[in-house]
């Protein structure tokens, strides 16, 4: 969908689109991902996500569901990262309550040290991104989503550990 015809859906001017997203729609892609993690990714403040596996294993549940519901969103995003391969380092520093942080929150809380946070958050979020996209898009990796959680979960897990030891 074109930007003029997103400004025509919501009734606005282009301008005005062009005003709240200056890169058109790289950026309004990007606001729109960022809105489905906004609303529906795990929230780390809450009691029951004070254990990181926990934490882990809800937000990739989040993700395989994102998944499966938003297949041409993601689709999009991901050929805007492709394509703008800096828009998705900006996007990670300027949203702040994104699943990127989220990773970062996980991470702290196995206590790891802040300097290998942001090469680990990377690793992590390629490692399931990338089996995500296998049992959504491809050849399933385990029978159910809740397996394929809790193993992604338990990987992050021991990778961490081994890091830290």
């Amino acid at each position: 969908m074109s930007i003029n015809k997103i400004a025509e859906k919501v009734g606005i001017n282009i301008s005005q689109v062009y005003r709240y997203f200056p890169n058109g729609k790289p950026d309004t892609l990007i606001a729109i991902g960022n809105d489905k993690v906004q609303k529906g990714a795990p929230d780390p403040a809450l009691p029951k996500y004070q254990d990181p596996k926990t934490l882990q294993i809800d937000l990739i549940k989040f993700y395989i569901r994102t998944h499966r519901e938003s297949r041409k969103i993601l689709a999009s995003l991901q050929t805007v990262f492709l394509s703008y391969p800096d828009m998705m380092a900006q996007d990670a520093q300027n949203v702040g309550a994104s699943d990127i942080k989220v990773l970062k929150t996980i991470l702290q809380r196995y206590e790891l040290e802040d300097s290998r946070i942001g090469e680990v958050t990377r690793v992590k979020f390629h490692l399931i991104d990338t089996m995500i996209h296998r049992q959504v898009l491809e050849i399933p990796i385990t029978s159910t989503d809740e397996e394929l959680a809790y193993l992604l979960a338990t990987i992050v897990e021991s990778y961490v550990k081994g890091i830290k030891s």
